[in-house]
Order: structure tokens, then C-alpha cells, then sequence
């Protein structure tokens, strides 16, 4: 959800824009000097910021699974956001209408499961989860085991919210053949096997991860990582979708050696009806892997 704070940033900054925008008609007969270097024109919508393309990847037989991607190539100095865009921001989404008989994996919000690549952590004003320059995002889908003939098309939409000094929505949508895949050497194919290869694997099972000093409105997460971690290694945890639960302080928590605890304050009320359980990617860093972990909060 965008914070109050960042709606009112937009606010501003959209109507900084349109008073650039007024001063340059002001100045639009007076030719610039010849060789004079040309400003970059900012963005003025989110679409304009960011170029989305969609693809199916995947060998498009009855009973198997394909994936749907979408790549968003960003402008230079912009970013969007992951599931969970930390303190400000909004999550990029993916919501697909596929044809019957086709299956894919739900969140717990009933929206499409979303394969992520493990997100920069930006830190300016405030701390933020995303992507800058371009990054793939993918839907797996599993096909009828009988496909009728003729085209097979989902229909295909996503939105955003990318962001500088302003931020701007940005939406699109399309339709996608899913008996046309691309070729498995096109740059499609390409970026998106390059963008599975960041998503969080599973946390090994030598990780322990647990919650301890639970009371009706706060726990601690306690992670422990195996002797194989150095004992000086710093690493980060990043919460994902945490419905009714929150870090006691800060947006992500940061490790020096094996062990990690992470006070929480617990809201049930606003769980979204599900039982509580905290989700979070464990990040090692450039080269060392990022590892996804889901644990439960006991009742009481």
C-alpha cells in the first residue's frame, strides 16, 4: 500500500513537472545554443518510466507448464517495487485471465503467484524494496491436459508504481498466445532465466528459524544459521507478505555472524482472516544466495 507520505510526494512532485512543463513553453522560440548538450526529458507517466513486454516461455504441450514474464524495462535513475516495497512505494502486481482448464498457484490474497528475484534494498529518505533498469517477473502456468484448436490466449495485465524524487502508476495489459512460446535462445527466454536464478530458494533445512516470546501483541523471530556461515558473516532478512505483523523497528533486519532475532509486534485484527505467520527472505549477498522461509506464530 502506498503510505500517506508518498501519495503527498506525488502530489507535489507531479505538479513540480507541470510547472517545468509551463516554463518551457515559455522558452520553446528561443533555439537552444548550436552543440549545446541536450537535458534528458524526465518521464511524465508511469508507462512513459517504464516498458513492459510479455512472453510465454516454455514447451506449450497439453498437461505442462509454461511460464508467463514480464520484463519492465525501467529508465536510468527510476525504480519499482517487489511484493513488499518496504516503507513507502507500492507492489508491483500481475493478475492474469487465462483460459479454462488452466491452472496456476494462488497467494494467500487469491492473486497469481508471482516469482520474484530477491530485491536492491534502496536507502535514501526512506527504505525501499525494488528494481531499477530492467527485471523479469513470471507466472507459472499449467496447461489442460486437452487444449482445444486454434489460439489458446490469457489475457494479461500489470501495474506499478516507479519512482525518483516523484512517483508515477503506471499500468498495462495485453494478450498472450500460450500455445506461441518464444524461441528458447530469444531474449526473452534469456531474462527470464536470468531472473529465476535470483528468485529465493527454499531455506536449507541446517537453517533454523522459530518464534519465541509470543504474547497476544508481540513475538521474536529467532534465525540460526548453520556452522557453514562464517561467524562474522553479515547478511540481511527482508520480510515479504507479512499481514499483521510488523518489525518492532526498522523495515528489514541485518545480521553480523550466525544468529539473528527480530522483535515483532503482532496486530490479529488485520491478518487478512488467515492465522498469523511471518514470510521472509534470508539474503547472503552478491554470489551467495538468497533463501525464502515461511514460519507460524502459535496461538496462544
Amino acid at each position: 500500500m502506498i503510505r500517506m507520505r508518498s501519495s503527498s510526494l506525488v502530489a507535489i512532485s507531479v505538479a513540480g513537472v507541470l510547472v517545468a512543463l509551463g516554463s518551457s513553453r515559455v522558452h520553446a522560440q528561443s533555439l537552444p545554443a548550436q552543440g549545446a548538450k541536450q537535458t534528458a526529458r524526465e518521464p511524465r507517466t508511469g508507462e512513459d518510466a517504464v516498458k513492459v513486454s510479455w512472453a510465454v516461455i516454455g514447451d506449450a504441450k497439453p498437461g505442462a507448464t509454461v511460464r508467463i514474464a514480464a520484463t519492465y524495462d525501467i529508465v536510468p535513475n527510476w525504480h519499482i517495487y517487489w511484493l513488499n516495497a518496504g516503507e513507502s512505494g507500492a507492489p508491483t502486481e500481475i493478475e492474469l485471465e487465462l483460459p479454462e482448464g488452466c491452472t496456476v498457484a494462488k497467494r494467500p490474497n487469491g492473486r497469481p503467484k508471482v516469482d520474484f528475484p530477491v530485491p536492491k534494498v534502496f536507502r535514501k529518505s526512506d527504505t525501499t524494496f525494488g528494481y531499477e533498469s530492467s527485471v523479469t517477473l513470471s507466472v507459472a502456468v499449467t496447461l489442460p491436459s486437452t487444449i482445444p484448436a486454434g489460439g489458446f490466449t490469457a489475457k494479461v495485465r500489470s501495474s506499478w508504481l516507479v519512482c525518483k524524487e516523484m512517483c508515477l502508476l503506471g499500468r498495462n495489459e495485453s494478450q498472450v498466445d500460450l500455445l506461441k512460446p518464444a524461441a528458447p535462445d530469444s531474449v526473452a527466454a534469456k531474462s527470464l532465466a536470468t531472473s529465476l536464478a535470483l528468485v529465493p530458494k527454499p531455506l536449507p533445512a541446517d537453517w533454523k528459524v522459530s518464534m519465541t516470546d509470543v504474547s497476544a501483541e508481540a513475538a521474536v523471530l529467532v534465525i540460526e544459521a548453520p556452522a557453514a556461515v562464517a561467524a562474522d558473516a553479515a547478511w540481511t532478512m527482508l520480510p515479504a507478505e507479512t499481514p499483521g505483523i510488523f518489525l518492532e523497528s526498522g523495515y528489514l533486519a541485518e545480521a553480523k555472524g550466525r544468529s539473528l532475532r527480530v522483535p515483532l509486534v503482532l496486530s490479529r485484527e488485520i491478518s487478512e482472516g488467515r492465522p498469523l505467520a511471518f514470510t521472509g527472505v534470508v539474503d547472503l549477498g552478491k554470489n551467495a544466495g538468497s533463501f525464502a522461509f515461511s514460519v507460524p506464530v502459535p496461538n496462544l
